[in-house]
C-alpha cells in the first residue's frame, strides 16, 4: 500500500459542536457504535455537553460535515472542524503586544 493510499485512513482530532446539547448526545449514541469514531473528550454539563473531540479520518469528517449540513435544523445542528493546537502567541505576529 502506498503512503498515498494509506493517507485516507490516517485519523485526525476534529471539534463536533452544538449550541444546544441534545444534538451532542444523539452523536454520543452513535459514536459508541461507529468503530471509525474514537471519542477523546467530551466537554461541557453531563447533561447536556455542548463539545466531542473525536478521532476520525479527513474522509470520515466529510461526511459527518455533509450529514450535519443535510439533516440539522438551526436549533438542532452540528459543525465539525478541525482541532487546532492552541497558542498564547501569534506566530506570525513581531512586535510588542
Amino acid at each position: 500500500m502506498t503512503e498515498a493510499q494509506a493517507a485516507p485512513s490516517r485519523k485526525a482530532r476534529y471539534l463536533i459542536h452544538a449550541v444546544d446539547g441534545a444534538p451532542v448526545v444523539d452523536f454520543l449514541a452513535l459514536a459508541e457504535i461507529d468503530p471509525e469514531i474514537t471519542v477523546v473528550d467530551v466537554i461541557g454539563p453531563h447533561d447536556a455537553p455542548h463539545t466531542v473531540v473525536v478521532e476520525i479520518s479527513a474522509d470520515k469528517a466529510r461526511v459527518l460535515e455533509l450529514h450535519f449540513r443535510s439533516t440539522g435544523t438551526p436549533s438542532h445542528q452540528l459543525t465539525i472542524e478541525p482541532d487546532q493546537p492552541l497558542s498564547l502567541f501569534d506566530s506570525t505576529q513581531t512586535g510588542p503586544i
